[in-house]
């Protein structure tokens, strides 16, 4: 039986606008159940699974494959051996070394925002840095210290520390020193360190780089603005030169400001207008030079360094710590420390705490590092990437350091300059370990106040994403709800509690939105192959089309379920359900008159009609949405049709895909519905429904 199908645009008109002919489509071919098109395009044979073969394969391999493992673990050798010196050096040093002016004030502000010193920031840049050079496959991405890090690490080792001198007292044992207390700090920084590091390296070994997809955008954004919030509301205090009262737990963020308010005539006037003039001076250049000249530069004007030097080089001559009270960075130790073993003892209490720092760790560099990629056309490995991630944490966790994430602001620097491999990181280690070895002593008189600006200025294009909700709104209403939750739950209440309101959220709204979909009744047009959304028009011939929106599982079934019974015939009333006239009239004739204002449209309709009196024999499911069914979606299948039979009305289904039958058929669907009632697709029914009416 031959479907011959024709498609012919006749210049419609809707609301007064003619549309110009688009031409002629037809289509010919023959009318195929499923059965008959699967014997007559088989697909291709599925190999029986089996676990046993799985692993003797994984297990199999020669000494060359051995070594592409070691070596795929190891994406320097490959850049080093590739390496166009003429084509690649220039852009590299300067890349890197642009980039270390960044990575120096950031070091020093971001360990003073984790609740450690400045030291500690310069150790995580530098062992972070080194190792990912080693690791990564991405020239981009500029693996250090990161706000949003320092800030989970400043909660965690502040924590720790009220633990710590809670137990003293407890014990009736004298005050810790403030040292004391620092050492708890760091060595719970280096658990932090070197346990999320082990997860990401277990994720990367277990090629779990996958997971990133389950962080949408919108949680991703809302987070990180709330996150930008805490990091600056942080530094508000220093900004005022108040000492405020440590805060853990739930609305931690709104209790801060109350307390810095309580102390608000303490205020050091020397310290908000230090902290003022750098803002001003960071935003002018920025906005003024750096973004508005952009495209004329080599590089931008490194003016956070500038600002620290200059910071730095007046306080110290000016005696700012003597004169006017001014808090300063203090004692910068020279060197290394010696490595040290991670604080485990209380690793379950900030367990949690470590495995949320992990993943965002991954989203937040992975993301860098596929937008990038996309942009220059460079490939990247996610799994080895995750490895890289790890890798870099957990050897930075036995050298003083705190967790350890890329910076959006670095790595746009590394994207515009042109670095080209990830050796680009050469010149900016040897700039901080300069600096760790010799030149950080000459930062003690740096004022608090100017890295408090500084890092408050960096939070700019993060909060500024608020402006980005009207757009949300219009483009996706879930999107919206996602976004305001999030960071809604993260401010008000705490980022851990933000990102289980983030996850859950998300996670809600994808079930609410299947158990919201709405399947349709849609029609045939005689004018034209093509099917329309007749909803709204009365429905009484002999024929039902009706369209399941979404998977048949346990959450949807029952819903889809009543639906059909809604829009075709409610079996329990045996009465046979029509829709008001939505857009005018509607005659037997075959057409369905849409009388609209200024203009009409006729679509002529083989299942549209207004005589509420005619029978429905045949109801068409169209599955062609559906490609997932479970046992409950099976079972409202077989309800569905077994109730219409005894009905005496005929069901057939179309577009059932490949996995869907096979759920059917291990679940003996087809014991009781004929498989000669299954067909390809909505017109090879329609086809066939039209030739036994003619026979």
């Amino acid at each position: 039986m031959d479907y011959e199908r024709e498609h012919l645009v006749n210049t419609p008109v809707q609301n007064n606008v003619t549309f110009a002919d688009q031409g002629k489509l037809q289509l010919s071919r023959q009318v195929y159940t499923q059965d008959a098109y699967d014997l007559t395009y088989p697909a291709p044979e599925r190999p029986e699974f089996s676990i046993a073969r799985k692993i003797k394969k994984k297990c199999i391999c020669s000494t060359a494959d051995v070594f592409r493992t070691v070596l795929a673990y190891f994406p320097l050798i490959n850049f080093a051996r590739t390496y166009k010196m003429k084509e690649y050096i220039l852009g590299d040093f300067l890349a890197g070394l642009t980039v270390s002016f960044m990575h120096l004030p950031m070091a020093m502000g971001f360990g003073i925002l984790a609740s450690l010193r400045p030291i500690h920031g310069l150790y995580s840049t530098f062992f972070s840095v080194f190792v990912y050079m080693i690791f990564g496959t991405s020239p981009h991405i500029s693996i250090g210290t990161n706000a949003v890090m320092a800030l989970l690490t400043a909660t965690v080792v502040d924590r720790e520390a009220d633990t710590f001198t809670a137990a003293r007292q407890a014990a009736n044992e004298s005050m810790p020193t403030a040292d004391e207390i620092m050492e708890v700090k760091i060595g719970t920084s280096m658990a932090c360190c070197f346990l999320a590091g082990l997860i990401l390296m277990g994720m990367g070994l277990l090629k779990l780089g996958v997971i990133t997809t389950y962080l949408s955008v919108s949680f991703v954004g809302g987070f990180s603005t709330a996150a930008a919030i805490h990091i600056a509301s942080s530094q508000v205090p220093r900004v005022f030169g108040i000492k405020v009262q440590t805060f853990a737990g739930a609305g931690k963020l709104v209790r801060m400001y109350i307390d810095l308010f309580s102390k608000i005539a303490q205020t050091n006037a020397a310290e908000i207008i230090i902290a003022l003039l750098c803002m001003i001076t960071l935003l002018l250049v920025k906005l003024c030079i750096n973004e508005r000249f952009k495209d004329k530069m080599k590089m931008p004007v490194p003016i956070d360094l500038i600002v620290v030097i200059l910071g730095t080089i007046i306080s110290h001559f000016a005696n700012f710590k003597e004169v006017f009270d001014v808090k300063v960075a203090g004692e910068i130790p020279t060197g290394f420390t010696s490595p040290g073993l991670p604080r485990l003892q209380n690793v379950g209490s900030f367990a949690s705490d470590v495995f949320v720092m992990a993943v965002l760790s991954l989203a937040m560099s992975i993301s860098m590092a596929k937008l990038c990629a996309n942009k220059h056309g460079i490939p990247i490995d996610d799994n080895q990437e995750l490895f890289a991630y790890g890798a870099s944490n957990f050897v930075s966790g036995f050298f003083h350091s705190f967790p350890s994430a890329t910076a959006p602001p670095r790595t746009m620097i590394l994207s515009t300059l042109g670095a080209r491999t990830t050796l680009n990181a050469i010149p900016t280690s040897v700039f901080i370990l300069l600096v760790i070895l010799v030149i950080g002593q000459l930062f003690v008189s740096l004022p608090l106040s100017v890295l408090a600006a500084m890092i408050i200025i960096s939070m700019k294009d993060l909060l500024l994403q608020y402006r980005n909700l009207p757009r949300i709104w219009r483009i996706n209403k879930y999107d919206f709800v996602i976004w305001v939750v999030t960071n809604s739950v993260s401010v008000l209440v705490d980022l851990n509690y933000g990102i289980i309101a983030g996850v859950g959220i998300s996670i809600f709204l994808v079930i609410f939105r299947d158990q919201c979909a709405s399947g349709k009744i849609v029609a045939r047009s005689s004018h034209e192959d093509i099917l329309v959304n007749v909803r709204g028009c009365k429905q009484s011939s002999n024929l039902r089309i009706f369209k399941v929106p979404t998977n048949l599982y346990f959450a949807t079934a029952e819903r889809i379920k009543a639906q059909i019974y809604k829009h075709i015939i409610d079996p329990h009333t045996r009465k046979q359900k029509t829709a008001d006239v939505k857009y005018g009239t509607v005659e037997f004739n075959g057409d369905v008159a849409y009388k609209e204002k200024g203009a009409s449209k006729n679509v002529e309709c083989d299942a549209a009609a207004g005589i509420e009196s005619d029978k429905i024999e045949t109801i068409l499911i169209d599955l062609s949405s559906v490609d997932y069914v479970d046992m409950a979606g099976m079972g409202v299948l077989q309800q569905v049709t077994k109730t219409y039979k005894d009905m005496g009305i005929s069901v057939c289904l179309t577009g059932v895909q490949r996995g869907v039958a096979e759920t059917l058929e291990a679940g003996d669907f087809f014991e009781t519905f004929p498989r000669s009632a299954v067909y390809y697709d909505i017109f090879d029914a329609l086809e066939a429904n039209r030739e036994d009416s003619k026979s």
